[in-house]
C-alpha cells in the first residue's frame, strides 16, 4: 500500500496560532520574495543587459501576492498597508507589525539576492562600481552623482503619482462591488499594474514605488560596503519613503472618494430605484401631455395619464391595489364609497 509522508505533527506542533503573527509572517516572506526576486533581475541585467526590471517586478508581485494573499492579503509594501488602513480595508492593529516585517523581508531579500550573485560582488571588492544600483533605485547621476534629467522636486513628484498609481489599481482590483475580480486572477492582475506603472516611469527615478523595497536593500549595500548609496542623488534616499507613502494614500482616497464610496449597497440601493421611478413618472407626464397613449411607467400622484385597460397596479394615497375594467365595481377602499374602480382614478389620479 502506497504512503505518503505526513506533516501533520509538524504542523500541529508549529503552527502559530495567532493571527497578527501568522499574518506578519506571511508579510515578512511575501517582502523577501518580491525584493529577491526583483533585485536578482536587476543583478542579472547587469550580466546581461535585457532590460526587463520591470517584467521582473510585476511577476515578483505577482508570486509574493499569490503566496500571502490568502494569509495577510499579501501588502508587501508599507505604503499600501498604511493606505489601505486610512481606507478601512486594513486593521490598525496590523499596520506597525505589517510594517516592520515589510522592512525586515525587504532587507533579508536583499541579502538573497548578494549571495546569488556573490562572485558578481567579488568583482567589486572596493565597491566602487555602479553595482550598488541593484539594491536600490537612483536618478541618473552626472559624474559627480548629482542628479542629472531631473530634480529632487520632479523625483518626489515622479514617486508619489507612480505610487498613486499603483495603489488606485489595487483598490479597483481589490474592489469586489466593482468587476468583482476573480479571486484567483487579483495577483496577476496586480503584478500587471505593477509592470505598467514601472514601465511608464522608471526612466526617472527606477520607480521604487514601495519604501520597504528600497530603504531596506538601500542599509544592506551600506552595509556590504557602498558608503555613499544616502549621499548620491543630492541625498535622494528619503524621497521613496515619503513619496511613496503620499502617494499611496492619494491613490487610496482618490478611488474611495470618486467611485468606492457611490456604490450602491442597501438602503442606497432603494434610493437610487426610487429616483428613477421618479424620472420615469416625470417621462410619462410630459408624454401624456405631448398626447401619446404609450407605456408611460409607473402611477404617481399628480401625474397626468389617459385611461388604459385592463388593470392597475396603483401605490397611491390607499396603498392598496384595485381593477379598472367597464363594468361598474365596488371599491372597498373606504368605507361607504360604492364609486366604481373607474371613477375612483378618474377622480384621485387625472
Amino acid at each position: 500500500m502506497l504512503t505518503t509522508i505526513s506533516w501533520e505533527p509538524v504542523r500541529r506542533a508549529c503552527r502559530l496560532r495567532h493571527p497578527i503573527v501568522r499574518e506578519t509572517l506571511a508579510e515578512l516572506v511575501g517582502t523577501m520574495t518580491l525584493v529577491f526576486i526583483g533585485n536578482s533581475v536587476i543583478a542579472n541585467n547587469a550580466v546581461n543587459a535585457m532590460n526587463n526590471e520591470a517584467l521582473g517586478y510585476g511577476v515578483a508581485l505577482a508570486i509574493s501576492v499569490f503566496a500571502t494573499g490568502g494569509v495577510s492579503g499579501g501588502h508587501v509594501n508599507p505604503a499600501v498597508t498604511v493606505a489601505l488602513s486610512l481606507a478601512g480595508r486594513c486593521q490598525l492593529n496590523r499596520v506597525l507589525p505589517f510594517v516592520l516585517a515589510q522592512y525586515i523581508g525587504g532587507f533579508i531579500g536583499a541579502a538573497l539576492t548578494h549571495g546569488l550573485y556573490f562572485d558578481l560582488f567579488k568583482k567589486d571588492p572596493g565597491r566602487y562600481s555602479t553595482l550598488y544600483g541593484i539594491f536600490a533605485t537612483y536618478p541618473e547621476l552626472n559624474r559627480d552623482f548629482k542628479l542629472q534629467n531631473i530634480s529632487l522636486g520632479g523625483a518626489f513628484l515622479d514617486q508619489v503619482m507612480g505610487t498613486a498609481l499603483l495603489m488606485y489599481g489595487i483598490m479597483a482590483i481589490t474592489d469586489k462591488r466593482n468587476t468583482n475580480v476573480p479571486k484567483g486572477v487579483v495577483p496577476l492582475a496586480i503584478g500587471v499594474t505593477l509592470f505598467g506603472v514601472i514601465t511608464c516611469s522608471s526612466s526617472n527615478t527606477g520607480a521604487a514605488l514601495n519604501p520597504a523595497r528600497d530603504f531596506a536593500p538601500r542599509v544592506y549595500s551600506y552595509i556590504i560596503g557602498y558608503k555613499d548609496v544616502f549621499k548620491y542623488c543630492d541625498h535622494f534616499w528619503w524621497v521613496p519613503i515619503v513619496a511613496c507613502h503620499l502617494g499611496a494614500v492619494i491613490g487610496a482616497l482618490v478611488y474611495l472618494l470618486a467611485i468606492e464610496l457611490h456604490h450602491p449597497t442597501g438602503q442606497h440601493e432603494d434610493e437610487d430605484k426610487a429616483v428613477l421611478d421618479v424620472d420615469a413618472d416625470s417621462a410619462a407626464a410630459a408624454r401624456s401631455r405631448r398626447g401619446h397613449r404609450g407605456s408611460a411607467g409607473p402611477v404617481r400622484q399628480g401625474a397626468a395619464r389617459p385611461y388604459r385597460e385592463p388593470a392597475y397596479e396603483l401605490s397611491g394615497r390607499e396603498n392598496r391595489a384595485y381593477e379598472v375594467d367597464d363594468e361598474p365595481r365596488a371599491y372597498s377602499g373606504r368605507r361607504g364609497d360604492s364609486r366604481s374602480g373607474r371613477d375612483r382614478f378618474a377622480d384621485d389620479y387625472m
